[in-house]
């Protein structure tokens, strides 16, 4: 593959106007459209290991998944592939760690702790390879195409990440695209990839958004004002990104889930101010991710959002999940093209207890 120029354009941030998402209560969109009719979903457990934890972080088109299993002694985890209706199939690696990508071919990435960094890795047959680094420390793979493209970070000295490219031996180095480091975080079928730069702004770090469409230099992502920092997450076949933002000083509770389409941002807050993550897309323009619930527990609901962005809809608490033992559901964290959903949740068991688990959704016709 040859290496492609990463020269920033500045032209990109000027401010566009936002929309706003309808309450997750409503079975509506905007005023005047038709009642939307929510999906049901089949809900499924993907397993844990030795009676540990599990959670699901990626799924490809035929419905498996990548994420980790826990252990239960001492804390121990390490990188998973789910296949519904079988056990966890665990990834050998030598440290903890985690996988955060799939694609159709069931090749694997994620990364593992060796010594005392992470080590970026690709899996389709035992042992997972290693992929290079830029040698300062840590890397971390955070997506994979069906054409094996990897995408993620590695350090060039310990503390400066650079987004990084990994394309069969290779190893491309994307740069810091204008910051002091940079992560890709995701990429799509034609090559596109998304992930933020750091930058200092009024002597605060921040995260602003940056968006490489295949063939064009890589574009820094609006900023609205009232956020300076802007994390894309996923992004689908056409382009559209999903991710969330938040001002400067209030990560925690300044969060507010977006796509970003058509050159414009759509805001996917709820009417109870309570933040909102985007963290999976997919052709539909369908999102999942989650809302922050601080009087909660657990804290974290999972969250989708239909019609690009305009009807927010609870995935945890729907009769067909409580029927089938959940207590919550926790994170939604990723969707694919047949709007089958993975993610993270408590599962009930006996004596009023729980665990946390992977669950993949798959929606009824």
């Amino acid at each position: 593959m040859k290496r492609r120029s990463f020269t920033i354009s500045l032209a990109t941030l000027g401010l566009i106007k936002t929309g706003h998402a309808a309450d997750e209560s409503l079975g509506r969109g905007w005023a005047g459209q038709k009642p939307f009719k929510f999906p049901t979903y089949k809900v499924l457990r993907l397993g844990t290991y030795q009676g540990g934890s599990s959670e699901a972080f990626a799924v490809n088109a035929n419905g498996k998944a990548a994420g980790r299993v826990g252990f239960d002694i001492d804390g121990i985890y390490r990188p998973a592939l789910f296949i519904p209706g079988q056990a966890p199939r665990l990834i050998h690696t030598g440290g903890p760690g985690e996988a955060t990508g799939i694609n159709a071919r069931v090749e694997v990435v994620g990364w593992y702790r060796e010594g005392s960094v992470t080590q970026a890795f690709h899996w389709r047959h035992e042992p997972p390879r290693p992929l290079p680094s830029l040698g300062g420390g840590h890397s971390e793979a955070t997506g994979i195409n069906n054409r094996s493209e990897i995408v993620g970070f590695s350090e060039a000295a310990p503390g400066a990440a650079h987004a990084v490219l990994w394309w069969g031996e290779k190893l491309i180095d994307l740069g810091t695209w204008g910051g002091y480091g940079a992560r890709a975080t995701a990429i799509n079928e034609r090559g596109d990839i998304v992930g933020f730069r750091e930058v200092v702004v009024d002597g605060v770090g921040v995260r602003q958004g940056v968006r490489w469409i295949c063939g064009k230099a890589p574009r820094l992502m609006p900023r609205l004002p009232g956020y300076e920092s802007v994390v894309p997450t996923a992004v689908n076949e056409h382009g559209d990104v999903a991710g969330y933002m938040y001002p400067a000083l209030d990560f925690l509770f300044g969060r507010v889930a977006f796509i970003y389409a058509d050159n414009r941002y759509t805001l996917m807050p709820l009417s109870s101010n309570q933040p909102t993550a985007g963290l999976g897309i997919n052709n539909r323009r369908e999102v999942v991710g989650f809302k922050f619930d601080q009087g909660a527990d657990p804290r974290n609901r999972a969250l989708m959002w239909f019609n690009a962005g305009k009807t927010a809809f609870s995935l945890d608490g729907r009769p067909e999940v409580l029927a089938a033992g959940w207590k919550a559901l926790e994170q939604g964290n990723a969707i694919n093209e047949g709007s089958v959903i993975v993610g993270t949740g408590f599962f009930g068991l006996p004596n009023g207890r729980h665990s946390i688990e992977a669950f993949m959704l798959i929606p009824r016709k």
